[in-house]
Formats: C-alpha cells, sequence, structure tokens
C-alpha cells in the first residue's frame, strides 16, 4: 500500500471516530494479504491491520515527528515493565495460594466439618461497634472536624515552611476538640485538657481520632464532609518532621473483634464456639409467620445468653469496669479492664460481627440480584428482541461489543463488584494502612479535577490482584483490561478508589428497588396500569427496557475516566446514573418512590 494513500485513507478513518458512525463502509476502505476488509474508523482498522500496516503506519509516522519514536519506546519500556510486576505478582500469589493450602486444608475441613463460620479469620477484619460514651465523643470530633478548614489551608501551593503549617493545624484542630469536650463534661476534662499540654494528652486525641476512623469504616455513606479532613490531617501527622512539632503520635491502629479477643484468656476460644454463628445469625421475615420469627430471636437471644455465661467473668472486686470510650480513662490513659471476658466484651463481639455480617449482606446483595436478572432475562447464547449489543459512537457507546460480549463484560463486572464487597471491610484497613505509611510520600498533583494527593497504594493494589485473579478463574475467562488504576491521575490514592466503590449499593440498589416495586406499582391502580400499558407496551417491556439500557449503556465504557479497564467500568456505570432523567423510563423510576443514587450528603447526620 503505498504511503500517500495510506495516509489518506488513516486520516479519514480519524475523522470518522470524531464525527460518529456516520461515514458508508464503502468511501473507507484497506486491504490486507487476505482480501478486502472494510474498516470505518481507526479503531477497527487497528484491530484488523496486518502488522506490516502497523509497521508502515509507525514508519510514516516517526519520519514526520522525530519525537514519536522517542515516545513510543518510552511507552513499550512502561508497558514491558508492568507486565513484568504483573507475572511476579501472579507467581508471587499463585505460590502463596498454594502453599496456604497446603498447611491450612486440616483447619479448613474442620471448620467446614463444624458447620459454622470462620469468625477467627474474619476477626481482624471486624471493626468493633461503637459504645454509648464513644458515640458522644464521635459527635464532638464531627464537630471540630466540620469547622475546620485544614485541607483548604495545607492542600495548596504556598512558599514557606509546609510542615510547620501542618502541624499548627493539627494543633487547632486538637484546640477546637479539646474546648468541645470541657464545654460537654466540664467537672471531668477542666483539669486535664485546659492545663496539660497536647502531648500529655497524647492517649486521649488519638484515641478519639481512631473512633472516627472505625466508624466511617463501619458507615461508609457516613463522615462524607469530615472523613477526609481526619485522614488527610493523620496522613501528614505521620510524617517525621510534622510529628515532632506536633509532639505526639496521632495514630492509633483501629480496634477490631481480634485486637479486643487477643487482650482477653478465653477471646479465641469464643470466636471458636459454633453459638456463636447462632448469635450473629440475621433474621429476615419474609415468607415465615409470626411464630417462626419470634422462634429464630428467642434462639438467637438464647444463644448470647449462653454465650455470656460460658466465657464472660465477673469482676473480682464486684465493680464494673468502665465501658469503651469513658472520657476518664481516655483523659487519664488507663484502663481499668482486666484480661477476663466481661458480658459487655462478649456483646460487644457478637454485636460487632453482626454487624458485620449485616453490612456485607447490604452491598452484595444489590450484585447478586443483577447478577439474577442478567442471567434470568438474557442468554449469552441468543439475542433474542432485547440484544445487549453496542457499537462505538452510537448512543454514547465508547466500546463496541457484540451481544455475547457485552454479557459477559456486564457478568464478570458484577462478579467482581460482589467480590469487592465481601472484602469491603479489609480493603478499608489496607487503605488506611497506605494512607498512613510514613513511608508512602504523597505530592499534590492537578488531576483535571482539582489539587488532588497522588500517592501509591501497594497494600490495595495487592489485594485487587488477589480479587482480580479469583473472579478471573471463576469466568473462565476476561473481557476488556484487567488494569486496576491506582496512584495515578485516574485514581490518585487509596481513599478515592475506596470512595469510588463505596458507590456501588447505591447505584444497584435503587435499581432493583425499582424492578421490584413495579409489579406492585401496576397493581396499585387503574391509573398506573393504563399509564405503563400506554407509554412502555406491558409491564413486562417496560422492565427489560430498564435492564437492556443499564446493561448496554451502564458498561460501554463511557465517563470522563471510562474505558473496560476495572475502575472505567464503575466510572461509566456511574455516568450512565448522572443521565438517569433523561430517559424514557424515568417516570416509572418515580412511581416507585426513586428519589436518587446519592444518600443525603447535606444532611447533619452526614458531617
Amino acid at each position: 500500500m503505498a504511503v500517500g494513500s495510506q495516509k489518506g485513507k488513516l486520516s479519514a478513518m480519524l475523522d470518522a471516530d470524531l464525527e460518529g458512525p456516520g461515514l458508508p463502509a464503502g468511501d473507507i476502505e484497506m486491504e490486507d494479504a487476505a482480501g478486502p476488509a472494510k474498516a470505518t474508523t481507526f479503531a477497527e482498522w487497528f484491530q484488523q491491520a496486518s502488522p506490516e500496516e502497523l509497521r508502515s503506519c509507525l514508519k510514516s509516522l516517526v519520519s514526520e515527528i522525530p519525537d514519536a519514536a522517542t515516545l513510543v519506546q518510552d511507552m513499550l519500556k512502561e508497558e514491558t515493565a508492568h507486565q513484568e510486576w504483573v507475572n511476579q505478582e501472579e507467581k508471587a500469589w499463585n505460590e502463596k495460594k498454594a502453599k496456604e493450602a497446603n498447611l491450612d486444608q486440616p483447619s479448613k475441613a474442620r471448620v467446614e466439618g463444624s458447620g459454622h463460620e470462620n469468625f477467627a479469620a474474619q476477626a481482624r477484619w471486624c471493626p468493633l461497634r461503637l459504645s454509648g460514651d464513644e458515640r458522644t465523643l464521635l459527635v464532638i470530633l464531627q464537630g471540630a472536624l466540620y469547622v475546620s478548614e485544614y485541607t483548604d489551608k495545607v492542600d495548596v501551593y504556598h512558599a514557606g515552611n509546609k510542615s510547620k503549617r501542618m502541624a499548627l493545624q493539627i494543633q487547632q484542630v486538637c484546640a477546637i476538640l479539646a474546648g468541645l469536650v470541657v464545654s460537654n463534661n466540664f467537672d471531668v476534662a477542666r483539669k486535664p485538657l485546659i492545663e496539660k499540654d497536647f502531648a500529655e494528652n497524647a492517649h486521649f486525641f488519638s484515641s478519639v481520632m481512631e473512633i472516627g476512623r472505625r466508624y466511617k469504616i463501619l458507615s461508609p455513606d457516613k463522615l462524607r464532609g469530615t472523613y477526609g479532613k481526619l485522614i488527610h490531617m493523620l496522613q501528614d501527622s505521620v510524617k517525621d518532621d510534622v510529628a515532632r512539632l506536633v509532639g505526639f503520635d496521632c495514630v492509633v491502629p483501629v480496634k477490631t473483634v481480634a485486637t479486643l479477643a487477643a487482650r482477653k484468656e478465653r477471646g479465641a476460644e469464643l470466636l471458636e464456639d459454633p453459638l456463636l454463628t447462632t448469635a450473629t445469625r440475621e433474621i429476615y421475615e419474609t415468607g415465615k409467620t409470626r411464630a417462626e420469627v419470634q422462634a429464630e430471636v428467642r434462639e438467637k437471644s438464647e444463644a448470647l445468653s449462653e454465650l455470656k455465661k460460658k466465657y464472660a467473668e465477673k469482676p473480682a472486686s464486684g465493680a464494673a469496669p468502665k465501658a469503651a470510650g469513658d472520657l476518664g480513662e481516655l483523659l487519664r490513659g488507663k484502663s481499668s479492664e482486666t484480661s477476663a471476658l466481661t458480658e459487655e466484651n462478649v456483646e460487644t463481639i457478637v454485636s460487632s460481627i453482626s454487624d458485620h455480617l449485616a453490612f456485607q449482606r447490604f452491598n452484595r446483595e444489590p450484585c447478586e440480584r443483577m447478577i439474577e436478572f442478567l442471567k434470568t432475562y438474557f442468554s449469552p447464547s441468543g439475542e433474542r428482541e432485547w440484544s445487549l449489543e453496542i457499537s462505538r459512537g452510537r448512543e454514547g457507546s465508547c466500546l463496541s461489543h457484540s451481544h455475547k460480549t457485552q454479557y459477559t463484560f456486564c457478568l464478570q463486572s458484577m462478579l467482581l463488584w460482589r467480590e469487592i464487597m465481601g472484602n469491603m471491610f479489609a480493603l478499608w484497613q489496607c487503605t488506611e494502612d497506605d494512607l498512613l505509611d510514613p513511608s508512602l510520600r504523597y505530592r499534590l498533583c492537578d488531576t483535571g479535577q482539582g489539587l488532588n494527593r497522588l500517592q501509591s497504594a501497594p497494600r490495595v493494589s495487592r489485594m485487587m490482584q488477589h480479587i482480580l485473579h479469583k473472579v478471573q478463574s471463576e469466568v473462565g475467562g476476561w473481557v476488556g483490561l484487567s488494569v486496576v488504576h491506582l496512584g495515578d491521575r485516574d485514581v490518585p490514592n487509596a481513599l478515592v478508589f475506596i470512595d469510588k466503590y463505596t458507590q456501588v449499593p447505591r447505584i444497584l440498589g435503587p435499581i432493583v428497588q425499582t424492578l421490584d416495586k413495579l409489579p406492585e406499582v401496576y397493581a396499585a391502580s387503574e391509573a398506573n396500569k393504563r399509564l405503563i400499558d400506554k407509554e412502555y407496551g406491558s409491564l413486562d417491556s417496560l422492565r427489560m427496557m430498564i435492564l437492556q439500557d443499564f446493561f448496554r449503556h451502564g458498561f460501554d465504557g463511557s465517563g470522563d475516566d471510562g474505558g473496560s479497564c476495572v475502575d472505567g467500568r464503575l466510572t461509566s456505570c456511574w455516568n450512565w446514573c448522572s443521565k438517569i432523567e433523561k430517559k424514557k423510563y424515568f417516570p416509572a423510576f418515580l412511581l416507585t418512590g426513586f428519589t436518587g443514587f446519592d444518600g443525603g450528603f447535606e444532611s447533619g447526620s452526614a458531617w
């Protein structure tokens, strides 16, 4: 093929990419060794071109733009280095899994044979439920962070000593916190917080900040405006020069079920008790009579009482120890608890594990329901009437997939989300470990959405690779890219990453709710029935219209940083949500009580 002819055809294809699919296929035609092959866009030609054509195209490009050769070489080096890293991680992961399988086979068989959950393994990631005293301190911490302007003062370009500015802002937050605590409990807090300096109250300040971090992990939809200030402040506080100026360490480990059980003499034994499965079991009303529900509630209560009798010990002195978060003990920096389990400890462990299981169900259930809808109403083998095929440039799609490919793409994406939701507590812990690691420095960078802290996240990256490998082995193949963006301009740091995936139940939950309520709305009145039949043909057609549009354009690679990569799938899904008001079926969403895909961000409880 002549260079001039090739250049003209490639230019026409690029024009077709920019203008959309309006050019006729016959106007742009490329030939290869196997015969004529039509390609209307540059993207299609790039997929079909032979190595000789690609080589000729690159030579032409290099001859006109000398810097192109250097850029291509740099890209190849980066791609090679990345592939080598992926291969090393995969090899290490496979070796580790094989070793664990050999070592843990007896214990796994014992757990599966006993018929109860392996709570000892999960306890590491289960944060402790907040006590009443801790919730009081949480509200005070929310108030202090709400009025703070930490990120506005620190995350800007400015001259001078930045460490001094960070230390000053941290001390101001501590001063506000101390003032609020004194006003809330003057008699107890006045002397320690007014007469002592920050370093002498280090245990108090670090404990209060740990309460805020633990609450955020337990309730990701809360602290949406203040958690960012808190974690960025703690991220700066671990720097050596800042910690030296502040005078104390603000970061302590998050309290989990595992840490509480490790401090107690019979804590590990409690986690292995089969009664714990009954005591933490969720009770559902669907499909059960009142008597059956009451029997399950009674059985659960009896299991908790039995665990208390079996493991809890009464204090020798007769005086009950102070509850977690007691203000007096936090200010003294000493705890009156003993190594023996108390009834309150047992109840805290049971309630914390129950919260963990409920959290997993809340996050995983929307994914499982959407997977069920996909498998029930669509088939990978046949398109039928409701095809999932998408074409690049049509209706906002940035990908071109056949019906079968798009079916697989949607299925594997939601399987991945389900697995991520099941490991959300563990991912939160890894996120904080990466953000608060003093050896991982960050730099301010304009990512296109303002200044962000660009920082690597090796722990989150490793865990995501494990999750990705597990899903890939389950589905047997992978459509699209398996790249997980972390520490780049798309996903600057671990906080942005974890915040993206907390949106999954907010996206899928309202869709599932709408699909479940539509039959009820349809049967509620004749007016609703006439409206749905007139506008959408029938109830079944309406539900299929919603599902088809979501599975097509919720996974079409659209959005600012969309695409077929792991994070781009969620971006295109969120992009679909932003356009819901323009959809033909939007009135049907409103009929079912839909108010939006986002929670009450402006409410006071969402500080």
